[in-house]
C-alpha cells in the first residue's frame, strides 16, 4: 500500500534488466519498507514475455502476495537483430512490444481495479509518432501499445487505477549502443527523471525530453517528401 507520504510501497518492474526501468525505481523517493519485484527471464518471477500462460501466472503470483502500488512495463526489443530476417525481427518485436506488453497491461489493470488503486507506467517511444524507413516496424509495435494504453486510461477513469505513458526519444543505453546518436538524445538517468515525474503527473503522456512533444507536432503535419528527407539524415 502507499505509505504516509504517498510513495509506492510495492512495485513490480516488468523488465528486470531494463536500464530505464531500473533507473526509475532507483530515483523514486527512498522508502526502506518498499518491496521491489523484478520480473525478468530468471529469478523468483521468471517470465517469457511471449508466453501467454507465463504472463498470466506471473501476474497472479504478484497479486496473490499483496496489493501492488506501481507497475512499470519496460520490456521491449528494437527488432534489428542482424542474424534474423526482417520478418523474423518484426514477429519478435510484435510479440514482445505489443502482444506481450498489452496483455500484461490488461492483466495488471484488472487486478488493480479489484484493489481499487495503483499506477501503471508504460514505456512507449517517440518512434510511434510517424513511420520512418529505418524503424517503422519497431515504431508500429510501440504505436499499438501506446494507443491501447491511452484507451485503457480513459476507460479506467474513476476506478482508482491510473495509466501513465512515457515517450522517450533516443536514450543512450546498451540497447542503442552502436547506433547513430539522434537529436535531443538523453541518458538513461535523465530519462528516468521524466519517468518519475510521469508517475505523479496529472497528464497521461510524458515526453522525454519535453521538447519532443513539439517535435512530434511538427512531424505529424510535415509533407511526406520533406519528412522523408529529414528522417533519412
Amino acid at each position: 500500500m502507499l505509505n504516509g507520504f504517498k510513495n509506492p510501497g510495492r512495485i513490480a518492474l516488468i523488465g528486470a534488466k531494463s536500464e530505464i526501468g531500473l533507473a526509475i525505481v532507483s530515483q523514486l523517493p527512498e522508502d526502506k519498507s518498499r518491496e521491489v519485484i523484478l520480473v525478468g527471464r530468471s529469478g523468483d518471477y521468471a517470465l517469457d514475455v511471449t508466453d501467454r500462460a507465463a504472463r498470466e501466472r506471473v501476474v497472479e503470483a504478484i497479486f496473490d502476495k499483496g496489493d501492488l502500488d506501481l507497475a512499470i512495463i519496460a520490456v521491449g526489443v528494437l527488432g534489428n537483430n542482424p542474424d534474423k530476417s526482417d520478418t523474423e525481427n518484426l514477429v519478435e518485436a510484435m510479440g514482445v512490444n505489443y502482444l506481450g506488453s498489452v496483455h500484461l497491461l490488461a492483466l495488471i489493470a484488472e487486478r488493480m481495479k479489484i484493489q481499487a488503486h495503483g499506477t501503471i507506467l508504460v514505456i512507449s517511444s517517440f518512434a510511434q509518432v510517424r513511420p520512418r524507413d529505418d524503424n517503422f516496424a519497431y515504431g508500429s509495435t510501440k504505436a499499438g501499445l501506446d494507443f491501447y494504453a491511452r484507451g485503457l486510461s480513459a476507460k479506467l477513469q474513476g476506478s482508482g487505477v491510473k495509466i501513465k505513458i512515457l515517450r522517450p526519444g533516443f536514450v543512450k543505453s546498451k540497447m542503442t549502443a552502436g547506433m547513430a546518436i539522434a537529436p535531443f538524445s538523453i541518458t538513461t538517468e535523465e530519462c528516468a527523471q521524466y519517468g518519475v515525474r510521469a508517475i505523479s503527473s496529472k497528464k497521461v503522456v510524458t515526453w522525454a525530453p519535453s521538447i519532443l512533444k513539439y517535435v512530434a507536432m511538427v512531424f505529424a503535419t510535415m509533407p511526406p517528401a520533406i519528412f522523408r528527407k529529414i528522417s533519412q539524415r
